[in-house]
């Protein structure tokens, strides 16, 4: 028995602490192994209940109760998720949808049939290769296709955004993240001017420094509203430009894998400036897209995502399993808050 107690209080306090990591400040947790360990948050906590429920079982009440002082603090962590006015839907949406197609791998065939059933208006991919973007040039239901092209930064392939409607103009790079080419389109939204970008930031493997500027710099999609976005004291320091303020539409939506998830410091500090996560705006929990082919697991990390300025907000968020990748497709129907 006095194994048990200390094997609990160990696995207990070792979980606790990864938790903790949640803390550090932003730009910090592009230091490996710091990101990795941040981002299995959500695997820790599933430990500490069962941890908890064990300790409980044994008699181990200090144990469970410290279990359990952690387990509140993930639900307070991820309240925003539940917890909101859920608004009705106004008339005009605009439907996106982003899916990480894994090398180019993903089933075209699969790609464009549920982009049919969902009306998809806009298609983001990340990790498109030459032969997937050939068999997406054939897609009816998107006639307008800007990529990114194929460079030197590319992490797994280039990104493309795909259009039902006519944009009022196509970008092949926006921000510059240190990654793949951010490619977008404008569109008018109701009388005013929508930028919508498909982006993938590198993953910390590819290393630290590029995945903190990466998604630390998913903020500065605002500058395309005129804003001037501050970067964390932290954040990573890389010799690429950073943009200037210069108002070129009236709102931004960003489509991607993000390789990041709420739990990381750094994409709380892309929130934090502004940008608002679709899957928080619909209150109806998480949708996590990571790993969806694994053998023996389910997809735990929410690591794909639509983040969308200020003045609009997602109405509906639901995910699907495509062939071939190991990344869920994302899908966000986005409207104008009533002013």
């Amino acid at each position: 028995m006095l194994a048990l107690y200390i094997v609990c209080w160990v696995l207990t306090s070792s979980f606790a602490l990864i938790l903790l990591l949640r803390l550090v400040p932003a730009g910090t947790d592009s230091k490996r192994p710091l990101t990795e360990l941040i981002a299995l948050s959500p695997y820790a906590a599933a430990a500490e209940l069962l941890i908890a429920i064990v300790s409980y079982g044994s008699g181990n009440w200090g144990c469970g109760i410290l279990g359990s002082i952690f387990l509140l603090w993930e639900a307070w962590f991820l309240r925003a998720y539940f917890f909101g006015k859920r608004r009705k839907a106004p008339e005009k949406l605009l439907t996106v949808m982003t899916l990480n197609c894994r090398y180019g791998r993903a089933d075209a065939g699969a790609i464009e049939e549920f982009a049919e059933k969902e009306g998809v208006d806009v298609l983001a991919l990340q990790e498109v290769s030459p032969d997937l973007q050939e068999k997406a040039a054939l897609f009816p239901r998107f006639p307008y296709q800007v990529s990114g092209g194929e460079s030197e930064d590319d992490n797994g392939g280039f990104n493309m955004v795909l259009s039902r409607i006519r944009p009022a103009e196509s970008l092949r790079s926006t921000v510059d993240i240190a990654a793949a080419r951010c490619p977008a389109m404008k569109f008018d939204f109701d009388g005013e001017t929508l930028l919508v970008a498909s982006v993938h930031p590198k993953s910390p493997h590819r290393g630290g420094d590029f995945w903190g500027w990466g998604v630390n710099h998913l903020a500065s999609f605002l500058s395309y509203l005129g804003k001037s976005v501050k970067m964390p004291k932290r954040c990573p320091r890389l010799p690429v430009p950073e943009p200037l303020p210069k108002k070129e539409a009236d709102f931004v939506a960003v489509m991607g894998d993000m390789n990041s998830s709420i739990d990381l410091p750094s994409f709380r500090a892309v929130l934090k400036s502004g940008m608002k996560d679709s899957s928080m705006d619909v209150h109806t929990g998480l949708h996590p897209t990571f790993p969806a082919t694994w053998k023996g697991w389910h997809q735990t990390l929410e690591l794909d995502h639509v983040l969308h300025s200020p003045g609009i907000r997602s109405y509906c968020v639901k995910t699907k399993k495509i062939a071939g990748t190991d990344h869920l497709a994302l899908v966000s129907r986005l409207g104008k808050e009533e002013r």
